[in-house]
């Protein structure tokens, strides 16, 4: 498996597109948490009459950390396909498990980008009004599409004996 932090996008992508099932939904959700982390940042940087230095580290911090989860993602993601092809129950619920777990991280951390987010939409450079906003679309977009993540292996949890 590949580093989806180390790749160009136009290979995660064409993987993304292709059948293999990761990386998929999870890892896609990290990296719109990061595209959203990395739209604060530059706000930051294109800002001169705030003080946006703490926003910007944060971001910045955040970026690193949910690049990290795409990659636990798909590798979580590959453990529960392991672990069905094993039959093995415990197997199965702690990869199960592993793969609530990830999107959960990717999830809060995404919300954290969000609200620096919205502190840079207030108080950034006007002129990055539309970066600012498009990165609380990415942000939501990564909460919502990580809950998605975190629902279907709920329920595949709840399933098993």
């Amino acid at each position: 498996m590949s580093s989806v932090k180390n790749e160009k996008i136009i290979d995660f992508l064409n993987r993304l597109g292709s059948a293999s099932p990761t990386p998929g939904g999870g890892a896609v959700a990290a990296v719109c948490g990061a595209m959203a982390a990395s739209l604060v940042e530059m706000v930051c940087e294109l800002t001169k009459t705030q003080n946006l230095q703490n926003s910007k580290t944060q971001s910045t911090q955040l970026r690193l950390k949910l690049l990290k989860l795409a990659d636990e993602d798909c590798k979580a993601f590959d453990e529960v396909m392991s672990a069905y092809r094993s039959k093995d129950k415990g197997a199965i619920k702690k990869s199960l498990q592993k793969a609530i777990d990830v999107p959960g991280k990717t999830a809060l951390l995404s919300n954290e980008v969000l609200k620096l987010a919205k502190i840079v939409l207030k108080k950034g450079n006007k002129n990055t009004f539309s970066d600012a906003k498009t990165a609380i679309y990415l942000a939501r977009a990564a909460v919502k599409s990580a809950g998605e993540n975190i629902k279907i292996n709920s329920e595949a949890l709840a399933k098993l004996p």
